[in-house]
């Protein structure tokens, strides 16, 4: 017999095969398998007499793979885990279903849950992974993510969602409203609420990089409180605590409902919202309504 005819018989019963392995016992295979395990031990014993070797030493008590049947098993789950793999793959191109979505905290809490109720009308379910932390797409438990940076991501497959810009906020009426930026910043009262992460993370989100842009005067020693959230100073200036630094859509909401104020112009970031996916992911349909409702949501 030939080795394409050897492996024609062997390949269809590699999740026997597998199962057995890792059982370590007949009865507990074809139980996982959902079938008698009379119909085990007889396709065994065909494909050991077709093969001229045994694969299985078998005593009362239990079953022990041979040289050879260690070679076939270990070949078996090999093919079953690469199935198994390729199957998880396909299930992320259906066209129906929950959409994974990571998003930074911050985002979360001032943007995408006030909006949600809009995905759900627009046919999305979205389970939402709140996490300040980069998503590693090679577990398979995350569809899409929202970053914000310079961007583009190598490896990931970025979809521009919204250019952005950094504004100082207050609630009205903090400092002695009226007063120019250079003013207010010139007050010993005046407190500067600032992200301590963004200070940091490469993105610009500072005091310093707003004022230098703004063309106003910048004491880094001005009397200033850090959080390390961007939702936290932006609550932190609801309370009136003092002048808060924000962007582009976390600040919208509490601008249209009074809560907040712009106190200085906005000035453009160079880092930018970006919806960000595995290469397989973005080729499905629900990448393509989910960027789409994103899109929406955001203009």
């Amino acid at each position: 017999m030939s080795r394409a005819d050897l492996i024609g018989r062997v390949s269809p019963l590699a999740p026997v095969l597998a199962a057995i392995a890792r059982e370590n016992s007949f009865s507990k295979a074809a139980e996982k398998l959902g079938v008698h395990q009379s119909a085990i031990s007889h396709r065994i014993t065909q494909l050991e007499e077709t093969l001229g070797f045994a694969l299985f030493e078998r005593t009362t008590r239990q079953i022990t793979p041979t040289e050879y049947g260690r070679v076939l098993c270990a070949a078996a789950i090999e093919t079953v885990d690469i199935w198994d793999g390729a199957f998880d793959r396909l299930e992320k191109f259906r066209t129906e279903g929950t959409v994974r979505l990571s998003v930074a905290s911050a985002l979360a809490m001032k943007w995408v849950l006030p909006n949600l109720a809009s995905a759900q009308q627009a046919g999305l379910e979205i389970a939402l992974d709140v996490n300040d932390r980069p998503v590693d797409f090679s577990t398979g438990t995350i569809d899409a993510a929202i970053r914000f940076g310079a961007g583009p991501y190598p490896g990931l497959h970025s979809s521009l969602l919204k250019k952005a810009a950094i504004v100082p906020v207050a609630r009205p009426g903090y400092g002695g409203g009226g007063r120019g930026l250079e003013d207010v910043l010139g007050d010993p009262g005046v407190t500067l609420l600032k992200d301590a992460v963004g200070e940091r993370d490469g993105t610009d989100f500072s005091w310093g990089y707003y004022c230098a842009n703004a063309g106003v005067s910048f004491d880094a020693d001005f009397r200033s409180l850090a959080f390390d959230r961007a939702d936290l100073v932006l609550q932190a200036a609801i309370n009136g605590m003092g002048i808060g630094l924000g962007r582009t859509l976390l600040i919208e909401g509490d601008i249209a409902q009074g809560f907040l104020e712009a106190v200085g112009p906005a000035v453009a970031m160079k880092s930018a919202y970006w919806l960000v996916c595995s290469p397989e992911f973005a080729k499905t349909e629900r990448h393509a309504n989910l960027k789409a409702w994103l899109k929406s949501v955001s203009d």
